[in-house]
């Protein structure tokens, strides 16, 4: 008896160092949780920020490559300009020539910025320097006395200033190429960019390749008809492309309206302008328009062009900031989170040591020094004036019990618990297939309906997987209304429902599962996101009775397989 006391004290101490061990345990799993959270949320803000910055960028170089190539529409008005005309579009030239001089100083800033500096050398050089060659081309031939000037060297000097453009859109290209942010949902926007420069500087090419032949009224050379028809199939190509890669979320009206724009002003109305000369010359016959003229016709109708590059540049930007002020906010409020689940864990330990288990601990102690007979009158008397006596002691242990019960009950319901619909998951499925082997002749009375989403994969593609939830959680929803309490309801997949129902025969488990159907068809989703409703639909597979869970499980999916070829929204047992 004398080794007893010393026993349970030091069993009382090796509960308290388990308790501490325990509450050091629970920290560290809450740490390791928390921070792939965190650092997976500034990860997305890091990406989010570095789409911004990357898509302002190719916005820059986007915009330059517009202004290189729009200063061939007044290079052009200057080479063939009358005497009288020189004057005033030379003026036009060089205030034009400033401005594309400020913008490419312009980019190079904001390619430093970027960190882009590895193109920065290609638009000092390459791009500076080819747009200086054709500007002296151009210069050189204005500075030609009239009858000593030629068609091809009209040509020639428009050709250098195409290959200013060319070094843009090399530089467009590598930076690009360079981007870390590609699998972003702006990515798309990458692709657009480029597609719209070139079409852009096509539209201009139209014109331009036969501006030499129209201004000396020459018949246009093969080589110059074979360029121009080619720029005007690219056109007609880059336009179509532009509405493919175009995301269907993104094909607001605005943009619908300027896409049909392009079509009907610069497809419809200019390339017909330039076929009309083209025709003209093939036909030998007297031009319509003179350089000048044509230019100026040209100019207003490719303005659509600009018009819906300048739109998916801006809307584009618009939607990465969008992203960027989403995930700094999703960062901050993991962060707080985190940071909130670590202080609450650390006082409810505390109260706990404190509040809950030192006196259980004492209560313990008092039990065995009563089970002893060591406890004197003084120290009942001293226990009885404790707040926390051997019998309140008890009485809370009985509570806290009630509570660890609780506790369980709500742990084993979370862990049985599909975090995302609150139905049933796989564990719970387990544990209730447990209970069905122990009693086999239950299969045979038992229907198992399999649910699954139509085109959900579709659903997640067009419009994200936070849509892809809501769908999931509505059929979740028209599951739960639709069958009893009793009955059990599995999200068994991703897109996957099971829905258990005991002493149920076949008919009247095909009549629970069209009406659930009917229920899900009937019902348009609104996402307010997307500011859309979309239809959603299932499939269902029934099966009733069989020897094992397995055979019930492989009846029931063969049913869905046989709905799923019949089309989608339907029915099989």
């Amino acid at each position: 008896m004398g080794r007893t006391e010393p026993m349970y004290k030091l069993r009382s101490e090796q509960i308290s160092q388990r308790l501490y061990l325990s509450m050091i345990i629970i920290i560290f799993s809450l740490l390791f949780l928390s921070i792939p959270l965190i650092i997976s949320s500034y990860q997305s803000y890091q990406k989010a920020d570095r789409a911004l910055t990357e898509i302002s960028a190719l916005r820059a170089v986007a915009d330059l490559a517009n202004k290189v190539s729009r200063e061939r529409a007044p290079a052009n008005k200057v080479m063939s300009s009358t005497p009288d005309e020189l004057a005033a579009n030379l003026n036009e030239l060089h205030r034009y020539r400033k401005e594309v001089d400020l913008q490419i100083e312009q980019t190079l800033q904001i390619l430093n910025a970027a960190g882009f500096s590895a193109q920065v050398p290609g638009l000092s050089s390459n791009l500076k320097v080819t747009l200086q060659q054709g500007r002296q081309a151009v210069d050189a031939y204005a500075a030609l006395p009239r009858s000593e000037r030629t068609s091809k060297q009209l040509d020639d000097a428009i050709k250098q200033m195409f290959m200013a453009w060319d070094s843009c859109q090399e530089i467009l290209k590598n930076v690009l190429l360079h981007t870390v942010a590609k699998d972003t949902s702006v990515s798309d926007s990458y692709t657009l960019i480029l597609i719209l420069a070139d079409l852009r500087d096509q539209a201009g090419r139209i014109a331009s390749n036969i501006i030499a032949s129209v201004t000396f009224a020459e018949k246009i050379p093969e080589d110059n008809l074979a360029r121009s028809l080619q720029t005007q199939h690219q056109a007609h190509y880059l336009w179509g492309l532009v509405n493919t890669i175009q995301p269907e979320q993104a094909k607001t009206p605005e943009y619908l309206a300027l896409h049909q724009q392009v079509k009907t002003q610069f497809l419809d109305q200019g390339i017909p302008i330039v076929a009309a000369l083209i025709n003209e010359s093939m036909q030998n016959r007297a031009y319509s328009l003179t350089g000048t003229q044509l230019t100026e016709a040209m100019v207003d109708k490719f303005a659509t062009v600009v018009n819906l590059q300048t739109y998916i540049l801006d809307y584009s930007v618009s939607v990465a900031q969008n992203q960027k002020k989403q995930a700094q906010q999703q960062f901050i409020l993991t962060l707080l989170v985190a940071i909130i689940c670590l202080v609450t864990a650390g006082f409810t330990m505390i109260y706990a040591r404190n509040g809950v288990f030192k006196p259980l601990i004492k209560a313990r102690n008092t039990i065995f020094r009563l089970a002893q007979h060591k406890v004197a009158d003084n120290e009942y008397d001293e226990l009885s004036n404790d707040p926390v006596t051997l019998l309140q002691a008890i009485k809370k242990l009985k509570r806290v019990l009630q509570q660890r019960d609780a506790l369980e009950f709500q742990l084993r319901n979370i862990a049985n618990t599909d975090n995302l619909t609150g139905v049933s998951n796989r564990l719970a499925l387990d544990e209730y297939i447990k209970y069905l082997e122990k009693k086999p002749e239950k299969f045979t009375q038992t229907a198992l309906i399999i649910f699954d989403i139509d085109d959900f994969k579709q659903v997640n593609d067009t419009f994200g997987h936070i849509v892809g939830d809501e769908v999931i959680k509505l059929v979740a929803e028209k599951l739960q209304f639709n069958v009893r309490a009793s009955d059990l309801i599995v999200r068994y997949g991703g897109d996957e429902f099971l829905v258990l129902i005991e002493q149920v025969n076949f008919q009247d488990a095909l009549i629970v599962a069209n009406k659930i159907l009917k229920e899900i068809g009937n019902y348009e989703l609104y996402i307010a996101e997307i500011n859309q409703n979309i239809q959603v639909s299932v499939s269902a597979g029934v099966a009733v009775g069989a020897a094992s869970w397995m055979a019930l499980l492989e009846k029931a999916d063969k049913s869905l397989f046989k709905a799923k070829e019949n089309g989608k929204n339907k029915v099989a047992g």
